[in-house]
């Protein structure tokens, strides 16, 4: 599979794109695996970048926000749930409930296969803002009771090996865990942000592989001792 390749300055806004990479240790055309959503175009308006003060021509500097990484990164047979399929997943029940006049957006997820119940099933830890930005816990426990069936209708909608795998009671019903507001922002400063290192360049863990990293989610979850 070879798309059609482009220049930064050819991409355009609105659309999503996969990075390659060439470089002069030998990589050529590599594809990195991550996806970029090109936002909008730098104007003089902007002050993420510092541009000149005289009056010259700004050239054409496209703004992106990483996506998701590209790739099968939950499979526990086969039933290859990619970062998108979850994504798409969050979205839309996220959609569902704004249209029930709960005023949450999507901040983060991660995900973890739990292979120690039987059937096996996912896992996946989610937080969840306001248009404001802060935190209501009151309503984000209404929407524990709802979460798992909802997400699971669409990863099914999203995915039909995943929605085989259901239908053969390979898989059990996943599990759509609500976390604290700020719960990813604590676990990059606790376990991934490394000194001289921009967060920007820390990656998003999509898959918990460690106890520990695993205990700190769980630890983060919206009980109703909260309130």
């Amino acid at each position: 599979d070879q798309p059609k390749t482009l220049l930064v300055s050819e991409i355009e806004p609105g659309n999503q794109y996969e990075l390659v990479c060439t470089t002069d240790a030998g990589l050529v055309r590599y594809r990195m695996g991550d996806v970029a959503n090109c936002t909008r175009l730098l104007c003089r308006a902007d002050n993420l970048v510092p541009l000149p003060k005289e009056p010259v021509e700004i050239p054409r500097i496209p703004l992106v926000s990483h996506a998701y990484r590209s790739g099968t990164f939950l499979s526990i047979y086969g039933e290859r749930t990619n970062e998108q399929h979850v994504m798409n997943a969050l979205q839309l029940t996220i959609h569902q409930w704004r249209e029930q006049g709960i005023p949450v957006k999507f901040y983060d997820f991660t995900s973890h296969p739990n292979l120690n119940v039987s059937p096996v099933k996912y896992v996946i830890f989610l937080e969840l803002i306001t248009d404001q930005e802060c935190i209501i816990d009151s309503e984000q426990i209404q929407l524990k009771n709802t979460a798992n069936e909802k997400v699971e209708q669409q990863l099914c909608k999203a995915n039909q090996n995943y929605l085989d795998s259901r239908r053969k009671a390979m898989l059990g019903p996943l599990d759509c865990i609500l976390v604290r507001i700020g719960t990813f922002t604590r676990f990059l400063d606790e376990f991934l942000r490394m000194d001289r290192v921009s967060p920007l360049q820390v990656k998003p863990h999509r898959m918990l592989k460690t106890e520990g990293h695993l205990q700190f989610f769980c630890d983060n979850r919206i009980e109703k001792s909260l309130l």
